[in-house]
């Protein structure tokens, strides 16, 4: 009878803390698009710590007093988007399982938060969440043709930059479903982080991350991107189906592929006992010069066939 007290007290505590990143995301300008992000946290410390049956509880209590706070449109946004992901990260720390493990069921559970997200807006609000996006974008871009005028800008030069910013958006739109697979697995990652931390504070023990150096995808994933790549580089009269495919399974493997460079690049800054200051350096070169981010998607590439750090042979 104490225990049940005191799981339906923790239930209670962590639902409200739910509320709060609820009202704080729908108030706060800057820092609600983090409390936001962080929402499945409170329900998945919720199910580490007493259950699937009081997570589910804690869920449904916290978006109850969401809907009389916020409106039930809001309540009900809240849950298609995050509500799963918190349930299925909750049950796999209660499980015990390993960090990959976790990550993975916790990424699928993502990635199918964001399509019910998506299609709760279509049904029950009546508009199209992604072509809202895309109609803001372009009102942004018309927009910013007045600012190239007053930058002193010619006629012939505004038009260029249009038409590369009208070239980015069809990008954009073409890979936006790989978009959401690339996502999803980050967003698992921070609100998994974001657990452990709140858990080990409590005196929860876990399994430690493998040190980034020694990240490693399987090396099959080295035929999606060859097969991606010769598609959208060679394949000029390639369907437009297959096309698309091939964009988005390129731009997926390919950011497997620079983080996996990444972490060949620490390991031999590392292995070679180099300022760490390289690769921070190798970090913003990355993100901000495509020629280097090809570079690192390469080098993560080779890595899967070459096995530069010899973790194959660890894992035997």
């Amino acid at each position: 009878m104490v225990r049940k007290t005191s799981e339906m007290v923790e239930a209670g505590i962590l639902a409200a803390v739910a509320v709060l990143f609820a009202i704080l995301g729908a108030y706060l300008p800057v820092l609600g698009a983090l409390f936001n992000l962080l929402w499945p946290v409170p329900v998945a410390v919720c199910g580490m710590r007493n259950g699937l049956r009081w997570s589910v509880m804690s869920l449904i209590v916290a978006c109850a007093v969401i809907g009389s706070l916020l409106g039930p449109l809001q309540s009900l946004s809240i849950m298609a988007m995050f509500g799963l992901m918190g349930l299925v990260l909750g049950e796999c720390l209660h499980r015990g399982y390993r960090p990959v493990k976790t990550l993975l069921f916790s990424s699928v559970a993502t990635l199918i938060s964001i399509i019910l997200s998506i299609g709760f807006g279509m049904l029950v609000l009546g508009t199209d969440p992604v072509n809202l996006m895309f109609e803001g974008m372009e009102q942004a871009m018309q927009e910013s043709t007045v600012y190239y005028r007053e930058a002193g800008m010619s006629e012939e030069q505004i038009a260029a930059a249009v038409k590369d910013n009208q070239n980015l958006l069809q990008t954009i739109r073409l890979i936006l479903p790989g978009s959401l697979v690339v996502c999803s697995p980050i967003l698992a990652f921070a609100n998994y982080m974001a657990a452990r931390k709140i858990l080990g504070k409590m005196g929860v023990a876990f399994e430690p991350l493998p040190p980034f150096t020694h990240w490693r995808v399987p090396e099959y994933f080295i035929w999606p991107y060859g097969l991606s790549v010769m598609v959208v580089s060679f394949w000029r009269d390639a369907p437009q189906l297959v096309y698309d495919l091939a964009m988005n399974l390129q731009m997926v493997v390919s950011v497997v592929f620079f983080f996996q460079g990444l972490a060949v690049v620490y390991w031999w800054i590392n292995k070679n006992q180099k300022p760490q200051w390289w690769g921070t350096i190798a970090v913003i070169l990355a993100f901000a010069v495509q020629v280097f981010s090809i570079i690192i998607v390469l080098l993560g590439a080779f890595e899967s066939v070459f096995d530069y750090r010899k973790l194959k042979e660890r894992s035997l």
